[in-house]
């Protein structure tokens, strides 16, 4: 199975593919969250020469989308001196163990690299062990009992 990279920008028809992974996948978990909230969201992620910013892999067969990632300002109001945060990492499930996310990160980190950031945060929880191959360091650790693991991780990456 081949997919491309693309901004979705340029296919702002996923925007409510995004919006239902990531209420979905964590904003169902949090009282002030909505579909709609989400929606919104991620209309603003449609660009490609600011934050917040979010990349799509599309499927070459299927021409839908498989998975996304963001470049966000913040993500939560926990650490707000940190900036910008990795979000929004999903794989729809039947595409994982592909190295779909591993191929998003990768360019996720070029996209910060071209903003010119020199540090880049992300919360993590059971997809820990692919960011620490992927060169990340914890460096805070937090019980969540909202998280899939159990607990939420801090980490970030020098670019």
């Amino acid at each position: 199975m081949s997919y491309d990279i693309v901004y979705l920008a340029d296919r702002p028809d996923c925007v409510d593919a995004c919006a239902a992974w990531a209420y979905g996948r964590w904003g169902v978990q949090k009282t002030e969250s909505s579909l709609e909230n989400a929606r919104a969201y991620f209309a603003q992620c449609s660009q490609k020469d600011g934050l917040p910013m979010t990349l799509l892999a599309i499927n070459r067969d299927t021409n839908l989308p498989i998975g996304m990632i963001s470049l966000w300002p913040q993500d939560g109001q926990e650490w707000p001196d940190k900036t910008p945060w990795i979000a929004a990492v999903y794989t729809l499930y039947r595409y994982r163990g592909m190295r779909i996310a591993t191929t998003l990160v990768e360019r996720i980190l070029q996209e910060a690299k071209r903003f010119d950031f020199d540090i880049v945060y992300l919360q993590a929880g059971s997809a820990a062990g692919m960011y620490r191959k992927l060169g990340f360091r914890e460096i805070e650790r937090r019980d969540a009992s909202t998280a899939a693991a159990g607990h939420e991780i801090l980490f970030c990456k020098d670019m």
